[in-house]
């Protein structure tokens, strides 16, 4: 197992080297604003067999969790991703039906409704080499079921270390878990966000532990789409005292001076209007093609008509530019209690207004609830994840991203675009609390008055049988009349010729 981890801390905060003790036992620092990063890989063999057994059976697989609380962050940690938990795997075969397995893991994560194979949608991922990719997610408040889970399957009882590091992933304010079957291994990422950190960590000698603090550089020749880092590294239990670094990689996520907040237009129905306010329209650079977006991650409970998204006349209005990706299929009339897909994921590119001078601007995103189960108030909660909004901005070459220890894939609209495509983060900023989901309260059918609409309906619809089968018997009765009358009167002229 080897494990790194890296603290960023904002360049008017400074750390003195010489505040660092590497002892045997870890590193051992002073308290400070940063970001903060826990990595770990494990080989398959490593593992649980259970767990190593599931992931054999696949190409790949990739879990992505993001808090639901606001966050602040620092580069090179630039990347968003709608709050809750998001699946993306590859079978080993194609069309293979892999996700009863999958799903009986993803309760250790949380209460996951993913056990029809019917839940899963199919993910656009062919531009990155991934056929046959299904996609799930579900909103999920927190990882207090994974620590749960952890505390009895993964740390021992006597090991206090273990124990303290998971119980923190309760204040994470994301967590990735990562497999591909070309190199054979599970990588587990945990992200705190930026915050008073100690500086502090626990070797051992049962893994590798690399810890880096760091903060934004400027290294020599650095191109227009890296970011620079300069700080110390350690190795625990190899080095005495901290090594300077100072290095550049491209960076695939960077973070945009763009910010926004998402709500519901009011009086909001089962037709609500889902406003985004962007804090500028200025692209993030000026020598690259940029254009901004937002890529949605609606709840089964609420859609949207992706026919409504083809009238450039209405688009123009709402300041949208087109949808780009719609997942299929979306049931346009199911009740939410009949449907068994997860939601579904839109793409929409935004139309700002001309740059000629720095503005604040809306959009507006027309969406639709499904029919709900009947509640005892006549009215149901619905909550909307606020959106990933990003500039997407072509480098012109192709960078080597592969090159970013920090790189961030696999978040389900960066599938969407080139290879050489760089995203410019906003970072959500809600008006009110620090929870950045959009919530409104629908009407529903009253539970007491349900009974009754059952009795209703029943009745109309038998009335209706009744009507019907009486006028099939009515015309039959008078075809069968008339068809007496004129063998009468027929036989009435033979006799009289």
């Amino acid at each position: 197992m080897r494990e790194r981890v890296t603290f960023v801390h904002p360049q008017d905060t400074d750390v003195d080297p010489e505040a660092l003790d590497v002892q045997p036992a870890g590193l051992v620092g002073p308290s400070t604003d940063s970001v903060r990063q826990d990595r770990l890989t494990f080989n398959l063999d490593e593992l649980p067999l259970e767990l190593a057994n599931l992931l054999r059976g696949h190409d790949a697989v990739h879990l992505r969790w993001t808090s639901p609380r606001k966050y602040d962050t620092l580069e090179p940690f630039s990347s968003r991703q709608s709050p809750g938990l998001h699946v993306l795997y590859t079978p080993t075969a194609p069309g293979a039906n892999n996700c009863s397995k999958l799903c009986e893991f993803l309760q250790k994560i949380g209460p996951v409704d993913c056990m029809a194979p019917e839940a899963f949608t199919a993910a656009d991922t062919r531009q990155h080499g991934l056929p046959g990719s299904m996609f799930f997610y579900q909103e999920l408040e927190d990882l207090s079921t994974f620590i749960a889970s952890g505390l009895q399957d993964i740390c021992p009882e006597l090991d206090p270390i273990c124990l303290s590091r998971l119980r923190s992933l309760i204040t994470a304010a994301s967590l990735d878990l990562s497999f591909d079957s070309a190199d054979q291994a599970l990588k587990i990422a945990a992200f705190w966000p930026l915050r008073v950190h100690s500086l502090t960590v626990p070797g051992s000698s049962m893994r590798r532990t690399e810890v880096g603090i760091f903060t934004k550089g400027s290294p020599p020749n650095l191109g227009p789409h890296e970011v620079g880092l300069g700080g110390v590294l350690s190795v625990l239990g190899e080095q005495t005292a901290p090594s300077p670094v100072l290095f550049a990689a491209s960076s695939r996520h960077r973070l945009s001076d763009m910010s926004f907040s998402s709500e519901f237009l009011m009086p909001a129905g089962l037709h609500p209007t889902l406003q985004l306010k962007l804090s500028t329209n200025k692209p993030p650079v000026q020598d690259s093609e940029c254009a901004p977006y937002a890529y949605l991650t609606l709840p089964r409970k609420i859609f949207a008509d992706r026919y409504q998204f083809e009238d450039r006349l209405f688009l123009a209005s709402k300041n949208l530019t087109a949808s780009r990706y719609t997942t299929l299929p979306v049931d346009l009339e199911a009740p939410e209690y009949t449907t068994k897909t997860w939601g579904s994921n839109v793409l929409v590119e935004l139309a700002p207004p001309l740059p000629s001078k720095k503005q604040a601007w809306t959009v507006q995103l027309p969406l639709h609830i499904r029919y709900l189960k009947p509640t005892v108030s006549g009215y149901a909660q619905v909550e909307v994840p606020y959106p990933a909004v990003f500039w997407a901005c072509e480098s012109g070459s192709e960078g080597d991203f592969s090159t970013n220890p920090f790189d961030r894939r696999h978040l389900g609209y960066d599938e969407l675009f080139s290879s050489e495509t760089t995203f410019w983060h906003a970072a959500p900023k809600p008006e009110v609390g620090n929870r950045i989901m959009s919530s409104i309260s629908v009407p529903v059918l009253k539970e007491e008055g349900a009974a009754w609409v059952r009795l209703g309906t029943t009745a109309v619809v038998g009335l209706g049988c009744a009507w019907v089968i009486w006028k099939l018997l009515a015309a039959w009765i008078g075809s069968t009349q008339q068809g007496g009358k004129d063998e009468r009167e027929k036989s009435r002229q033979k006799k009289a010729n």
